[in-house]
């Protein structure tokens, strides 16, 4: 959550000495040479959460141009100096492709989130954007404020690769400004290129998908008119390639002093932050130590002399950055499918393929025993590098715990014998043991995927199970083992200590096998245990083309019986053979078993189906697809992990995946409804809470 202070977080901050330099025959921003453009260089990809904390520019600007802008601007004549300060001298807030009536912040410039070239009906300045043939406006749900809305150019357009793509005209007063261009991608991976006043100010820059990616520079005036284009001279035939925009800020440019420094370190400290004696509210710690690093850095600067001014810039506009994206941790009360949802500490969650159940469990440092729902999922902190399986605990689902790392990975086989946590962990181990706990546990190698968690009641034991994949001795493919991987703790809190993976069941020899080369595999995988206490593993097989349900044992840690002894229908069944389907879900409800999966597209959502059987062994009828008004058939842009009951609420639980930047992949929770006949529909609503 981007901190409360917004767009206009520091208006107040610029008091008079940010104007002393900019008053007429002074210096300040009209002072700067240039009837072209000074590139910034503070083209930034930044994932949405970090934003606000990321530092913008660097490097130095490239000044030349006319000699006309050096006489006084006239910004600073027209406008009072209360006026400038309470927009935070932010002249046009544009949030691309917004209704007139979309609210939200706007410039001093401006009385509508966006508009066609002309004149705004509120301040009558002349400012919008040229009408094109191909230009669509889309409101996307992943975003939110400036991300929500955005230009794109419509896929069957006829796409000139010089003259295509987004225009915009500003009226402004004479001087320099500052224009941030903000792009938000829900695609794959394009490049993007901009000319402000006709000249180049962005080119090639990489925009990548789910991340907002920002591209700040500075412009000189002496026209009246800011001029603007943002295209792919590089778009071809590629309708992927095509430019999207999401919003564009122009804000006006002060002399960079050490008494304006003084001014933002005044302003900053004076707030809750560093002041001494005053109430702090809770940020998250990577933000505050950002903000706290940078004030420190700002107030040594501020009392050094003779600081050349692009040393002030690039201080101002750190301490700046790192102040408005002071986050908060915030305290939830519904859920907001799609939206970036932090713990109690303010940090992402991470539990991804994971499941939510209600535990009773007993504080380690209490000692307290209480009802709890209970997280567990992958760790993607790091990307796709193996970081081991989460818990999170929570006493109303929308407030989440981090209880740690329940389940680590191995960095080295050394480990196992050396390290106290992995000695303590497998004491009984075998050396052979421990190598073989090495190979399916490797952070280098192996891949951990899926996991789900239930309890049993005769050993009183927590058994994890996942999908545990990676090399094997025969193939250096990170997807050659296909196994389901178990593990046991006497504690949801872990540590679990790991068992083996195992490859199950197999086709029997009146059936088609799909992929008879490689009998047993398990893949994306689930667990359920019946009412009468009977677990089952459920998981693709066959090369991810035929579901698999087999049963666990009594003590949930192996199949009922080895596979070279099931019996098909008493065992284990197969489902859909052959149909491609992965990520199931199963429950059940008021007697009858659902099973939702997705199909198998990679990363990429697709269209969810769901089935319905009187016994978990039993037949399984196709209902089709349970998404209400998903257009896109995409499951509302998710993929299916878990469906679990709240009282007499029933919950889908689904992963928003961002395969270039999984740790900011999202979470989709969305309520299950049921009609009279036991049908089975889930509908997108942005906000929702439990009955």
């Amino acid at each position: 959550m981007r901190s409360r202070r917004g767009t206009y977080g520091l208006a107040m901050l610029t008091a008079a000495a940010m104007l002393a330099g900019c008053a007429a025959g002074g210096g300040g921003a009209g002072s700067r040479a240039g009837g072209g453009t000074e590139a910034s260089g503070s083209a930034q990809s930044v994932g949405e959460d970090a934003a606000g904390a990321s530092t913008a520019g660097g490097s130095s600007l490239e000044t030349g141009g006319s000699a006309e802008t050096e006489a006084a601007p006239d910004l600073w004549k027209l406008h009072t100096t209360e006026e400038l300060m309470a927009v935070d001298y932010l002249l046009y807030r544009v949030n691309c492709g917004a209704a007139e009536d979309a609210g939200g912040e706007t410039g001093l410039y401006q009385t509508v989130a966006d508009q066609p070239y002309g004149a705004d009906a509120g301040t009558g300045k002349q400012w919008g954007y040229r009408p094109a043939d191909g230009m669509e406006a889309v409101e996307d749900d992943t975003g939110e404020d400036l991300t929500r809305y955005r230009w794109e150019i419509r896929e069957d357009a006829e796409y000139d690769a010089e003259q295509t793509g987004f225009y915009y005209d500003f009226e402004v007063p004479r001087g320099t400004y500052e224009v941030t261009l903000g792009f938000y991608n829900p695609f794959s991976a394009r490049k993007l290129t901009a000319e402000a006043e006709g000249q180049t100010v962005m080119e090639d820059q990489k925009i990548l998908k789910y991340q907002l990616t920002e591209n700040t520079f500075s412009t000189a005036v002496s026209d009246g008119s800011l001029q603007l284009k943002v295209y792919n001279p590089d778009r071809g035939r590629d309708a992927m390639k095509n430019p999207v925009l999401s919003y564009i800020l122009v804000r006006a440019v002060p002399d960079y002093t050490a008494d304006l420094l003084k001014q933002l370190l005044k302003q900053t400290a004076t707030g809750e932050n560093v002041a001494p004696g005053r109430q702090t509210p809770r940020y998250t710690a990577a933000s505050y130590e950002a903000f706290t690093e940078q004030y420190r850095a700002a107030e040594a600067l501020a009392q050094k002399d003779g600081a050349a001014e692009e040393e002030y810039r690039m201080q101002y506009t750190a301490l700046k950055n790192a102040y408005e994206g002071l986050e908060e941790i915030r305290v939830y009360d519904s859920f907001l499918p799609g939206k970036k949802w932090t713990d109690d500490e303010g940090n992402l969650i991470q539990a991804h393929g994971g499941q939510v159940q209600r535990l009773t469990v007993t504080d380690p440092a209490t000692g307290q025993t209480a009802e709890k729902w209970w997280w567990v999922g992958e760790d993607k902190t790091n990307g796709s590098s193996r970081s081991g399986i989460c818990a999170y605990s929570s006493d109303d689902l929308y407030n989440w715990h981090y209880e740690g790392i329940v389940m680590r990975n191995v960095e080295s086989r050394a480990q196992l014998d050396e390290e106290e946590y992995f000695t303590s962990l497998y004491a009984d181990y075998t050396p052979e043991q421990k190598d073989r706990v090495f190979a399916c546990l490797d952070a280098k190698s192996a891949i951990i995927e899926r996991p789900k968690l239930i309890f049993n009641e005769k050993t009183g034991l927590y058994v994890l199970w996942f999908h545990a994949d990676g090399p094997t001795e025969t193939s250096d493919s990170s997807y050659a083992a296909a196994c389901a991987g178990v593990a046991v703790s006497d504690t949801p809190y872990g540590p679990f200590r790991f068992i083996d993976r195992y490859r199950l069941n197999t086709c029997p020899p009146d059936q088609e096998d799909f992929h008879p080369q490689s009998k047993g595999m398990a893949r994306d995988m689930n667990l359920f245990v019946d009412e009468d206490g009977t677990a089952y593993i459920i998981y693709s097989s066959e090369e991810n083309l035929t579901l698999y349900i087999s049963k666990l044992n009594d003590e949930y840690t192996y199949l009922a019986v080895p596979p070279e002894q099931a019996v098909y229908r008493r065992d284990y069944i197969r489902l859909f053979p052959g149909a491609q389907r992965e990520a199931p879900a199963l429950f059940v409800r008021d007697g009858a078993y659902y099973l939702m999966t997705s199909g198998c597209t990679g990363w990429a959502p697709n269209q969810a189906r769901y089935y319905r059987a009187d016994s978990v062994l039993g037949e399984w009828e196709n209902c089709g697809d349970p998404c209400v008004g998903d257009e896109n058939h995409t499951t509302f842009e998710s993929q299916s992990t878990c469906i679990f009951r709240a009282g007499d609420s029933y919950i889908y639980m689904g992963d928003r995946w961002n395969s270039e930047d999984l740790k900011n992949s999202r979470y989709i929770w969305l309520p299950v409804e049921f009609d009279d006949a036991g049908g089975m529909s889930i509908s997108y609503t942005d906000e929702w809470k439990l009955p």
